[in-house]
């Protein structure tokens, strides 16, 4: 355990309606071996008793805010305004964070002031599975340490032929960068932590990957959860992302592998939101030319599916598949 003080961390929890996995999950971060840390619920209005369970769970480290319903995103920068600590990790209720996973990332950005830590992760869908070895991905071709931020986020968006992604709870920020690089954007939108994190990285002087620790992410589509019912006006959101990191990036650099890794997303965009969004497949499909690139065509389905794509066509495909459901 750490036994110096290195500065407070402030986990931030936003929820809505997850009272089933609430209690569980505030216990396990009470759990981690870096003491000095305080975990700030911020309850989403929610419909079931979240909240109510939330202030039984109120205590020294842990503090309990409510807001009108406004999203994950708003709560965060809820939590985030109640925060005291010089480190800021964000928090997914229904996840689980190894039990050394803050004192080592805080251990390590000591080391490199200024940087970004991140972590692997792994994941599970029933709790039952995490008291058995799970075999996590290969990762280090996307979560690796790095000088040079910029490289580091086009290598994650796709420049190396596969666009990647690294979970919300797999990073400790320092404050500092957040202030300089600003909190999360007000909207919902099923990747709004792709945008606030494309910022937090291109404010950081590098990456410090963390090994032997482990973030581990639900994934459990029956959960209540923005990314797994998205409505029209949250696909709009998501192609507003991709042209925001875009701008982020093309602001610092300009090269052959930018183009690249766009070019995949909004080419993955076009091609996972036809038929049932067609003017928005129609608007990333130009952005996708404009880039000059050529992309990999992502996995539609099966056999058949696939064998209909390289004889027909993506669209061709993305139809059968649409209307046989």
């Amino acid at each position: 355990m750490a036994n110096h003080y290195q500065g407070l961390v402030s986990i931030i929890m936003p929820v809505y309606n997850t009272a089933a996995f609430l209690q569980k999950s505030v216990q396990s971060l009470l759990q981690q071996t870096y003491p000095h840390i305080e975990i700030i619920i911020v309850d989403d209005s929610s419909t079931d008793n979240s909240y109510a369970i939330a202030q039984s769970l109120a205590a020294e480290k842990v503090r309990v805010l409510q807001q009108p319903n406004a999203g994950a995103a708003i709560a965060r920068n809820t939590g985030l305004a109640a925060a005291t600590g010089d480190y800021i990790q964000f928090m997914d209720v229904d996840d689980f964070l190894s039990p050394d996973k803050i004192e080592k990332q805080v251990a390590a950005l000591q080391q490199r002031p200024g940087c970004l830590a991140v972590c692997n992760y792994i994941n599970f869908v029933l709790d039952e599975e995490l008291d058995k070895p799970i075999k996590a991905e290969e990762q280090g071709h996307f979560i690796y340490s790095s000088n040079n931020s910029a490289s580091f986020l086009i290598d994650l968006l796709g420049a190396k032929g596969e666009s990647n992604f690294i979970q919300t709870n797999c990073w400790l920020i320092p404050r500092p960068l957040i202030e300089k690089a600003g909190g999360w954007r007000a909207y919902r939108c099923p990747d709004d932590d792709g945008e606030f994190f494309s910022r937090i990285i291109l404010a950081s002087e590098g990456i410090v990957h963390v090994p032997g620790i482990t973030n581990y992410y639900r994934r459990d589509k029956r959960a209540n959860k923005l990314s797994a019912h998205p409505g029209n006006k949250y696909l709009q959101n998501v192609l507003l992302t991709i042209d925001l990191k875009y701008g982020y990036l093309k602001s610092r650099v300009e090269d052959d592998l930018l183009r690249k890794a766009f070019a995949k997303q909004y080419l993955d965009y076009a091609i996972n939101h036809y038929p049932q969004c067609k003017k928005l497949s129609a608007i990333a499909y130009r952005r996708f030319k404009t880039m000059n690139r050529k992309a990999e065509l992502p996995l539609l389905g099966g056999r058949m599916i696939e064998a209909i794509k390289n004889i027909l066509g993506w669209k061709a495909a993305r139809l059968l598949k649409y209307y046989c459901r």
